[in-house]
C-alpha cells in the first residue's frame, strides 16, 4: 500500500453525499428568488399596462370601466374609476409567483 493514489469509495460516496446536503439546503432559497424575479417581471408588466390604459383614454371617453384578462397563467384586473378631482385612476390588481396580492395604479385627466 506504499503507491495509493486513487479514491477510495468511501472517499467519492462522502463527497456525493456532502454535495447533496449543501445543494438542498440551497435549492429553497433559490426556488424562492427565482419566484421573486418572476413577480418582479408580473408587476413590471402590470405597471406598463396600467400606464398605457391610462395614457390612452382620451377626456370624452373616460368612464369607469372593470376588465380582466389571464396572462402566463395570472389573472389581471383593471379598474378605472373617477378620483376625487378631475382626474381618472387606472388600477391593475393580480396575485404574483409568490402568492402575494399587487395593486398598481396611473392617473390620468
Amino acid at each position: 500500500m506504499r503507491n495509493n493514489k486513487g479514491y477510495l469509495l468511501l472517499e467519492a460516496l462522502f463527497s456525493v453525499l456532502l454535495i447533496s446536503v449543501v445543494f438542498s439546503i440551497c435549492l429553497p432559497f433559490i426556488n424562492t428568488s427565482y419566484q421573486e424575479q418572476k413577480t418582479s417581471e408580473q408587476l413590471l408588466y402590470a405597471m406598463t399596462e396600467a400606464d398605457h390604459a391610462a395614457a390612452s383614454r382620451s377626456v370624452t371617453t373616460l368612464v369607469t370601466d372593470e376588465r380582466e384578462w389571464i396572462d402566463d397563467g395570472i389573472v389581471y384586473k383593471l379598474k378605472t374609476r373617477k378620483g376625487v378631482t378631475d382626474e381618472y385612476e387606472t388600477c391593475i390588481s393580480f396575485r404574483g409567483s409568490n402568492q402575494k396580492e399587487y395593486t398598481t395604479c396611473a392617473s390620468s385627466f
